[in-house]
């Protein structure tokens, strides 16, 4: 026995390698216009696809926030940061925090229902998603009141079942869904710890004043809640030192009067005792007010110390670079996956043709 020989089959020679090659090529040619007309659709849909995708103008807004939380520990961890040990996980987190906050309801909210102007109609930032987006499309058959439909009033707490249907759908265009991807992306930049907002709209004035608007709601709104217990602290502080500063100059001026009044002269005890007191609460309540005044500055000087700074880097100014899908590259790849398919497909068909014969 030939230990050379296939124990599978006979052996192909290359002779009959090419034959076969050839004999392929020979069914792929005599089937062109199978392979073509199997191309057709995909080359059609590709391009109706790339000729029905509106433009796009994408924005990017970038900014960097120095909280600096610990101020007082500051001195501690520059002498960490010589050995080595860095604070990059409260940073992350931090930075992470802000980016969830800018995609919450009430600060997308607040951004929707602020009014801007584009292509010379102002009107809320929501209505201008509507009109530049596919809900009038979706809406085109509805018989629930949602055609036509655009926000008369920013009040959501008013807001009726339907205007809340229509929020709940912007929010969907704006953040997205399983189904479709949102307008609106945010990432930051790990080493440098600088962040990214971006908007996608098919109108450059929708993208940049989403883009202005909601970073001012953001940095006016993450400021708030994040001094918002220092603000709390020092209007406590302030109001006790007010009263203490009102309470002293009203000593203050009972006693001048009781001396003008007794003209200096103190023969009578009672006299002198009224006087007395009213000194000894003068100066008790100006040595209160002196720790008050103290007391108010240092929480001011607290508050000041937590108030986050929040630096634009840079805003996306006109125009914008127009995102569209290329119809001749569309074209292209459609062919080719097309002409893929019909060949796999004659291929195909002749060895089930030639097996069955066999």
């Amino acid at each position: 026995m030939d230990q050379n020989a296939n124990p599978y089959g006979e052996e192909i020679t290359l002779k009959e390698l090419i034959l076969k090659i050839q004999e392929y090529w020979k069914e792929l040619w005599r089937n062109w216009l199978w392979i073509g007309l199997i191309a057709l659709p995909f080359l059609g849909f590709k391009l109706y696809q790339a000729y029905s995708t509106p433009a796009t103008y994408p924005a990017a807004l970038t900014f960097m926030v120095d909280e600096d939380e610990g101020r007082n520990l500051s001195s501690i961890s520059g002498l960490l940061g010589q050995f080595g040990f860095r604070s990059a996980a409260t940073s992350t987190y931090n930075l992470d925090k802000i980016l969830e906050i800018s995609k919450s309801r009430r600060v997308i909210q607040m951004a929707l229902f602020s009014k801007a102007e584009v292509r010379a109609k102002k009107d809320f930032i929501a209505n201008h998603i509507i009109d530049y987006s596919d809900l009038p499309r979706r809406w085109r058959d509805d018989t629930t009141g949602l055609k036509d439909f655009r926000f008369s009033h920013s009040d959501i707490d008013q807001f009726t079942m339907r205007e809340n249907r229509v929020f709940k759908s912007l929010m969907g265009v704006v953040l997205g869904s399983e189904k479709s991807e949102g307008m609106y992306k945010t990432s930051y930049d790990e080493d440098t710890g600088i962040m990214t907002l971006k908007f996608n709209a098919t109108h450059q004035d929708l993208s940049i004043a989403f883009l202005d608007t909601i970073f001012v709601k953001l940095r006016d709104y993450y400021i708030e809640k994040s001094i918002e217990k220092a603000q709390t602290t020092y209007q406590i502080v302030k109001h006790k030192a007010d009263s203490l500063a009102q309470e002293l100059a009203n000593s203050e001026y009972r006693l001048a009067s009781f001396i003008d009044q007794s003209q200096n002269i103190y023969s009578a005890r009672e006299g002198e005792l009224q006087r007395s007191r009213l000194a000894t609460l003068v100066n008790r309540l100006q040595i209160t007010y002196g720790e008050a005044a103290k007391n108010l500055q240092l929480t001011e000087l607290s508050l000041l110390n937590k108030e986050p700074f929040i630096t634009l880097i840079d805003n996306p100014l006109p125009p914008l670079k127009v995102n569209t899908v290329p119809l001749f590259r569309s074209g292209i790849l459609a062919l080719i996956l097309g002409i893929m398919v019909g060949v796999t497909f004659i291929l195909a068909r002749k060895i089930y043709r030639d097996t069955m014969n066999s």
